[in-house]
């Protein structure tokens, strides 16, 4: 498997079972991830539809673009979407502190990840 499959895939299915379990279980997901429930009915609905939903067609969007050999989109849209989270992250962790032990892994692992897909995009050809 190649470098740049081997990103796309992980990716795709890290954000598709991360969105499963927010879509199923999105209370105990949440308390699992920051170490608190989401407050009231709205904040459910909220998190199966942002953290679930969202992170579900991430993964099948990363998926669908592979398999269609789109693979150099599939890679700007993981340096997009894992760049933007870890500075926002960034962003979040100097406002408003460092968090728990799983923020900063979640940091390194979007850094590590954009990083990832930036050395395989680099080796692509334009038609891809």
């Amino acid at each position: 498997m190649t470098l740049r499959s081997f990103v796309i895939y992980l990716t795709a299915a890290t954000f598709f079972l991360y969105g499963l379990a927010f879509s199923f279980a999105p209370a105990a997901t949440s308390f699992l991830v920051t170490g608190s429930y989401p407050q009231g009915v709205p904040a459910l609905v909220d998190f199966r539809a942002t953290y679930g939903g969202m992170s579900v067609a991430i993964g099948a969007t990363l998926y669908y673009l592979h398999a269609i050999n789109l693979i150099r989109p599939a890679l700007v849209v993981v340096i997009f979407v894992l760049g933007g989270m870890a500075i926002t992250r960034t962003i979040g962790m100097i406002v408003d502190g460092a968090g728990n032990v799983l923020m900063t892994l979640y940091l390194v692992l979007e850094v590590t990840g954009s990083l990832l897909a930036l050395l395989a995009i680099r080796n692509i050809s334009k038609t891809e």
